[in-house]
């Protein structure tokens, strides 16, 4: 079936990339603004998190350096040209393997978060689970990568959905997915009758939901444009923007923490709570809080949640102690 070169790539490809590349330039704005603040806001983080945070950027701004140079090649320098318009250029399928190098690291930073928040017990087949999927995930992503270079015909693309390009999206959908149930079940299940505590816990729980949906759906969103339309390119212009999004939502959550240290909430009865971190694993069961809850209470005149942060950026310590021994 012949391929009408004007419609495919002028009208869809070239349109589509020029409207993903715009909305691309918006996020790496917000990825520079968010970076600058990081940096700003938090000097005191260890430097292996603000190397991640820095490389982060540089790779982000490399992509759009590839990406813009891709558009350039498409839109001025092969314009009128068929034979070049049929074909990828190296900018843009490296482009691609950027977003993916970025999306790894995101989806690693989280669940190494969530390995330092489990149980012993429980920590390793959990984080072997999570790492397995983040892999498979790469392992996919690069495989789709190096066959777009192998095939370099756009009409050729449609070759490699079933075998390459729908396991690149299931894996990545399905390591999101995982690691927000971790960090929600994880959260959940140290829910305390103290109203703050567990307010803190649904937010955290929410910011976990939407870091997830968002990429999730546009993972999505990229693999049913290219099985279905693959001739329209449609997923280029979807994957300029994903990588950005994994990159905002790492940014987001590290930024986030002088929010959630600046809730103060203090009960009728003045005791003052102030909430920064929560350190799951060390926390205690219901059954024990349960236990110990009389003996407890005949003590405690007061207790105080003290802020303090920690290089996860996800989690907050909740620590509790006696205000007379401060």
């Amino acid at each position: 079936m012949a391929v009408d070169i004007h419609e495919t790539f002028v009208d869809l490809f070239l349109g589509a990339g020029f409207i993903g590349g715009m909305v691309a330039a918006i996020l790496y704005g917000i990825t520079t603004l968010q970076t600058y603040l990081y940096y700003v806001y938090y000097p005191s983080d260890t430097n292996g998190l603000k190397l991640l945070v820095g490389f982060i950027w540089v790779l982000d701004t490399l992509h759009v350096s590839l990406m813009c140079r891709a558009l350039y090649y498409y839109l001025v320098t092969s314009f009128g040209n068929p034979d070049n318009l049929a074909t990828g250029d190296w900018s843009l399928f490296t482009s691609l393997g950027l977003n993916l190098c970025m999306a790894v690291l995101v989806q690693t930073y989280f669940a190494f978060r969530i390995y330092y928040l489990t149980r012993s017990s429980m920590r390793w087949w959990l984080t072997s689970l999570l790492m397995l999927l983040v892999f498979a995930h790469f392992a996919f992503g690069l495989e789709t990568v190096i066959l777009m270079f192998i095939k370099k015909e756009f009409t050729a693309l449609s070759q490699i959905t079933l075998y390459a390009a729908t396991p690149f999206a299931i894996t990545a959908v399905l390591s999101d997915v995982f690691i927000a149930a971790s960090l929600c079940i994880l959260l959940h299940g140290n829910r305390s009758p103290v109203v703050e505590t567990n307010t803190l816990v649904n937010t955290l729980i929410i910011y976990a939901i939407n870091r997830c949906l968002l990429t999730s759906l546009v993972a999505v969103a990229e693999v049913i444009a290219f099985a279905i339309l693959p001739d329209s390119l449609w997923f280029i212009a979807i994957d300029f923007v994903i990588g950005k999004l994994y990159a905002n939502s790492l940014l987001a959550t590290l930024n986030s923490r002088s929010a959630l240290r600046g809730r103060n909430h203090t009960h009728d009865d003045g005791t003052s709570f102030r909430v920064n971190t929560i350190n799951l694993s060390g926390l205690q069961s219901s059954s024990d809080r349960d236990s110990t809850g009389d003996a407890q209470s005949k003590t405690i005149t007061s207790t105080r949640a003290r802020v303090k942060s920690v290089p996860s950026g996800d989690v907050i310590q909740l620590e509790t102690g006696n205000l007379g021994e401060a």
